[in-house]
């Protein structure tokens, strides 16, 4: 009896040491893990628990201050609807190949608001009949036209980009010029001049309505460039000075019967477009503007002339265009206005220096993707032939274009109207070089 009780209080004995270990063995284990979980809560910013590295950089970089990107200037309203700037992600990317620096020179690509509706390459044009204001008059009310002044008195060297420049202003800022200083001294004149050697010859006199088409924009997409020159002609076409292989198109070209022009871009009036490399500006010196010209002049052989790409805003410089056409002049070449503003003074100025010149009448694609529109300018240049004469229109390289003028161009020509080069359209200091005859008169 007695051994049996005392193994009883044995077992007893033990059982309450187990106890007691398990207890110490609890405690000690539930005391580390709240003071693991009291760390871990307190650690966390705002008492969110983190939820591993891959998120905390995630998280770390959206939370870091943002860095604006850089971005070309834009005139107020663009400014408004530039994009948000996107973060700086320097400190948490690895290093990639050092930037390179832009060039302070090269104008930026940049892309237009979405509500221009603006083609691929040309800035809208604005014709005469155009309700728009001119940016010098937004500030008030439009002022009552100015007389015209007397010829030889002094005159803003820059006219209205919308407004018809007149008599009084063309001499008046001629006057005002040192042309001989901005004549090329290094060309010779030559005869016959360039104009007239590389001129596709055509039978006149003519006895209907002749229209010349002009297709500009060419060298740089080079299958549309290609399709061009592949049209039935005579066309004029318009190679872009910066394009490259010039010379084989303009060989290709001439060798299919068609008449060249260089593309020569110059200075637009919204600075959202990029005119290209070398474009001619009215901020630039007179020395600049000579090598700018010497450049673009020597890009292929073979034209007849230059007419304008883009140039809303330098087509308004009459220094500048004086300077345009006395090197014009100096070579014996001619000048289209592609009459991108009715401010342009180019006409005008090559009037009275003694340049052959011509004036677009249409731009067949200002709605590019727009067959119908297409086809639309196209009679309208027909019109413009009927009751003058002759008409000038102006198209690019697009494909729907291109598609529209391999029906139209066979097709014109059964109606009675012929085909010509530009440059049997240039008046002169003699006159027209050919004198169409129209079908409908004047009205």
């Amino acid at each position: 009896m007695a051994r049996a009780q005392a193994e009883a209080a044995s077992a007893r004995f033990w059982l309450s040491c187990v106890r007691v270990i398990l207890g110490g063995f609890l405690a000690v284990t539930s005391g580390v893990l709240a003071g693991a979980a009291l760390w871990y809560l307190a650690g966390s910013p705002s008492g969110v628990p983190d939820l591993g590295p891959a998120l905390v950089t995630a998280g770390d970089r959206q939370a870091e201050s943002v860095t604006l990107v850089p971005t070309p200037e834009l005139s107020a309203p663009e400014a408004d609807a530039a994009p948000p700037a996107a973060p700086d992600l320097a400190a948490t990317e690895p290093p990639g190949p050092a930037a390179v620096a832009p060039d302070p020179q090269a104008a930026p690509i940049l892309v237009p608001d979405e509500s221009l509706q603006l083609s691929w390459m040309e800035e809208p044009p604005i014709e005469p009949g155009d309700r728009l204001a001119d940016p010098v008059e937004r500030q008030g009310p439009p002022a009552e036209e100015a007389p015209e002044p007397p010829a030889g008195s002094a005159e803003p060297a820059t006219v209205r980009l919308f407004q018809k420049p007149t008599a009084g202003q063309i001499d008046g800022a001629l006057a005002a010029l040192d042309l001989d200083s901005l004549s090329p001294a290094d060309v010779l004149p030559e005869h016959p001049p360039a104009w007239r050697r590389n001129a596709v010859q055509v039978a006149k006199p003519f006895d209907g309505p002749v229209i010349a088409l002009v297709i500009d924009d060419l060298g740089l997409n080079r299958s549309n460039t290609r399709r061009t020159i592949e049209l039935p002609g005579p066309l004029t076409l318009a190679l872009m000075t910066y394009a490259e292989g010039l010379q084989e198109f303009a060989e290709s070209a001439r060798s299919n019967g068609h008449e060249l022009l260089v593309h020569f871009p110059m200075a637009p009036r919204d600075p959202r477009y990029d005119p290209g490399p070398n474009a001619l500006r009215a901020d630039l010196g007179k020395d600049e503007l000579a090598r700018r010209l010497e450049w673009g002049l020597s890009r292929f052989q073979g034209y007849v002339g230059i007419n304008n790409h883009m140039g809303s805003g330098f087509t308004t410089s009459i220094p500048g265009m004086a300077q345009v056409m006395l090197e014009l002049k100096a070579r014996g070449l001619l000048y289209l206005d592609s009459l991108t503003v009715p401010g342009a003074v180019g006409a005008p100025l090559a009037d009275r220096l003694g340049v052959p010149f011509a004036k677009r009448d249409v731009f067949i694609d200002n709605d590019f993707e727009d067959r119908v529109a297409i086809r639309r300018q196209l009679q309208q240049l027909e019109r413009i032939a009927l009751r003058r004469g002759g008409a000038i229109g102006i198209g690019h390289p697009h494909d729907a274009t291109l598609e529209e003028l391999a029906i139209w161009l066979p097709e014109v020509q059964k109606r009675g109207f012929k085909l010509v080069p530009v440059s049997a359209l240039m008046r002169t200091p003699s006159g027209l070089a050919v004198k169409p005859k129209p079908v409908n008169g004047p009205g």
